[in-house]
């Protein structure tokens, strides 16, 4: 029985004063940069409107320049409401301008914030890869790898060695070679110098011409003729 009152009770209470109203939904807050970007907007609107001010004082001005009396206050009391208003849009100009610049601020220093989280999150995962393939390498088989490949070296200059080995120069004396190159050094010099008083081949020989006593000039001039020719094979040597 009290169950079914209370239930009764609740329907006329419910009747009487309505049911309990759902919150309404949260609204979602805009992001920095819409805000940045409406901002922006409101900017370019302001300052549309503080040159379009600047540009009716500049038409009034050039109006007062020819009026006097009452249409030249007339121009003046416009003139005034003019600055008035265009200094109110400079005001708000200055304002939003000053928000937007706070607001991109912070979403400088948000992305700042952002791309630090993200480099170090990239670094943890490098590092955590780099482990891994650490573990796969084991130092002393790459020691062991790298004893094998000087050895390999070493052995294959060893079969390059025995492959151009000159087998006809086995048993043979060096000191023996040695002194028939000397010997052949001293057959040159001698050679030289025997050719030394020898008229060169490069140089044409005259048919001799048998002395007479009665030229005693001419043989002087043989004699200076060789010794010039005597001269030239010493240069050549």
């Amino acid at each position: 029985i009290n169950a079914e009152y209370m239930g009764l009770l609740y329907k006329e209470m419910k009747q009487l004063f309505g049911a309990k109203k759902a919150p309404p939904p949260a609204v979602k807050a805009p992001s920095l940069q819409e805000t940045s970007g409406a901002l922006g907007s409101r900017c370019k609107v302001l300052e549309a409107k503080v040159n379009d001010c600047t540009k009716q004082l500049n038409e009034i001005k050039q109006q007062m320049k020819n009026q006097k009396g009452v249409a030249y206050k007339n121009s003046q009391a416009k003139a005034l409401t003019v600055l008035k208003r265009r200094k109110m849009y400079e005001v708000q100009l200055n304002s939003a301008q000053n928000q937007q610049f706070n607001i991109d601020q912070v979403q400088f220093t948000s992305e700042s914030i952002q791309g630090t989280i993200d480099t170090a999150s990239a670094m943890k995962q490098a590092v955590a890869v780099q482990k891994v393939q650490m573990n796969k390498l084991d130092m002393d088989q790459i020691e062991d790898l790298h004893e094998d490949m000087a050895e390999m070296m070493a052995d294959q200059q060893e079969i390059q060695e025995v492959l151009g080995r000159d087998y006809a120069l086995e048993g043979m004396d060096e000191n023996e070679l040695a002194q028939e190159l000397d010997e052949l050094d001293e057959d040159i010099v001698n050679e030289k110098l025997d050719n030394v008083g020898s008229v060169p081949t490069y140089v044409s020989q005259k048919p001799q011409i048998v002395p007479q006593k009665a030229q005693p000039v001419a043989n002087k001039d043989e004699q200076d003729l060789a010794d010039i020719m005597k001269q030239q094979a010493l240069i050549f040597i």
